[in-house]
């Protein structure tokens, strides 16, 4: 059955509230059985309303739900707000979904967050990220224990806080979703799967400040639902002041079972990212025909905001250590990550760090092409690992960092370097505290020509097969406190190298 909203009252002027006609829509509906609450065309201005079970939202390609900005016409179960404001969250939302089953969100309209009423102005050129106007920043769509669930084709617009979020949710389809958001808002996340299995994202575009998607483990959505597994992410395109596809950084359950396939990441701070920080485990991963392009968004000793972008333009960013809190517990584990077949142009680095206490393992780059490129004119020269206790500090930048990982190979691996050098870019490979390294067919220079192409240090169980140093080439590899086989390096031709081995 079809039901139309205007038919219990809505008006769809842009200036009265239809909360109460959608919503008496909706429950009608509900009651009947099921069936789909029709969006007309017209501007519906709305606080909260809540879809039930076997219930589609459908708004026709004219149709837009406008989000109120009133505090009072948003609302939320008492305990659930409690617990999730304890984490900084909030859980009041324009639409919500509590333990329903069977509901959908679909058709070609619009739901509108209005998100710059909640911000300082924008001023079209700076980077930096806006600072709130107001505490209270209600998200745009949250869905909690709900199964069977379906996003298709709509058009989620200037959310003021998170744009999708789901917590403990299960077969969840999001197909033709496009987000438009606040490029510079912060908590301006696209699409959040939370504790959340058997996930669906296809064929979405999505322009977000904050991170595009989000695949996290909450300590709310972990004490009730457990694990994040079992997400694909297909045929999207993403850009973010933040990163693209982010894995983490709340990890308070394990996330395991990731595929992200045929994507263009575009203009943004990072591409991929993986954070452990909260003592689980994350693993088997899939990364494969990605083409990344990431950039520098701001310089933090020029531009002192009280909120700052996380990121300094690395393509692939993995790291596991302790957040800079008191107490703070063992950053957890991760382990079997793949990536095949990227294309990349950065500032940064493909940085992949671990800790003394949490070494990364199982990690595989193979048929990569990363050209180093000079993108926005800030100076760079730092790393950036928040939250922690290090956070942004100075560091030399080559093209791949490796720190504190087990089982890492490198394979068909190409470095470029753009005409334009930016000063603090170094090596094509440095790496430190690694063991079971093995590098096949790795081709590249280094930025300058005093720096070795290769630089590692204290690396056990290291096998470099294939390689071949460019003409020009000055030192080839540098180690120190490491030991390569002569019968590995026969497979390789060093001898355009004026010092193919230096050891120090």
């Amino acid at each position: 059955m079809l039901y139309n909203i205007k038919d219990f009252g809505a008006i769809g002027d842009g200036v009265t509230k239809d909360s109460a006609s959608i919503q008496r829509a909706i429950d009608y509906c509900a009651e009947q059985g099921g069936g789909t609450v029709m969006v007309p065309k017209g501007e519906f201005l709305s606080g909260t309303i809540q879809l039930r079970s076997f219930v589609e939202l459908h708004l026709t390609p004219a149709a837009r739900i406008v989000s109120s900005t009133e505090k009072s016409d948003f609302i939320a179960p008492a305990e659930e707000e409690a617990a999730q404001l304890s984490e900084g969250q909030g859980s009041r939302a324009l639409v919500c979904a509590r333990h329903a089953k069977h509901v959908a969100i679909t058709g070609l309209g619009t739901i509108d967050g209005r998100g710059e009423h909640f911000l300082e102005p924008e001023d079209g050129v700076s980077d930096y990220v806006l600072e709130p106007l107001v505490e209270f920043r209600p998200k745009l769509i949250d869905f909690e224990g709900c199964t069977n669930v379906v996003f298709r084709d709509v058009t989620l617009y200037r959310a003021s806080s998170w744009g999708l979020h789901m917590t403990g949710c299960n077969q969840v389809t999001v197909d033709g979703v496009k987000i438009l958001g606040q490029v510079r808002g912060p908590n301006n996340d696209g699409i959040d799967p939370d504790c959340c299995k058997d996930v669906h994202i296809s064929n979405c575009h999505i322009e977000t400040g904050d991170d595009c998607i989000v695949i996290k483990t909450t300590k709310y959505g972990a004490e009730r639902y457990g694990a994040c597994e079992n997400i694909t992410v297909t045929n999207c395109t993403l850009q973010s002041h933040d990163s693209a596809i982010k894995i983490g950084t709340e990890t308070h359950a394990d996330i395991r079972n990731i595929t992200v396939t045929n994507c263009v990441i575009r203009n943004s701070n990072r591409g991929v990212g993986i954070w452990v920080r909260d003592g689980a485990t994350m693993e088997n991963m899939l990364f494969s025909n990605l083409f990344i392009e990431t950039r520098l968004f701001s310089n933090d000793e020029e531009i002192k905001r009280t909120l700052r972008w996380w990121g300094k333009s690395e393509p692939i960013f993995m790291t596991a250590e302790r957040r800079n809190t008191p107490n703070a517990p063992a950053p957890g584990t991760i382990r079997n990550i793949r990536f095949d077949q990227l294309l990349i142009e950065s500032e940064g680095c493909i940085y992949i760090e671990g800790s003394e206490e949490s070494r990364i393992s199982g990690i595989s780059l193979r048929n990569v092409k990363q050209t180093m490129r000079v993108k926005s004119g800030y100076p760079g020269g730092v790393f950036d690992t928040q939250p922690s206790a290090r956070g942004v500090f100075q560091h030399p930048i080559p093209a791949i960092f490796l720190r504190y990982a087990d089982d890492v190979t490198l394979s068909d691996v190409e470095v470029k370097w753009g005409e334009e050098r930016n000063a603090h870019w170094s090596n094509a490979l440095y790496g430190e505290h690694l063991e079971e390294l093995q590098i096949q067919g790795f081709r590249g220079k280094a930025a300058q020509d005093s720096l070795s192409v290769i630089n590692l240090q204290h690396v056990q169980g290291l096998a470099i097969e294939r390689t071949k140093a460019l003409p020009g080439t000055g030192v080839y590899l540098s180690l120190l406190d490491t030991e390569v086989s002569e019968q590995d390096l026969q497979s390789c031709s060093l001898s355009h190298a004026a010092i193919p081995i230096e050891r120090t």
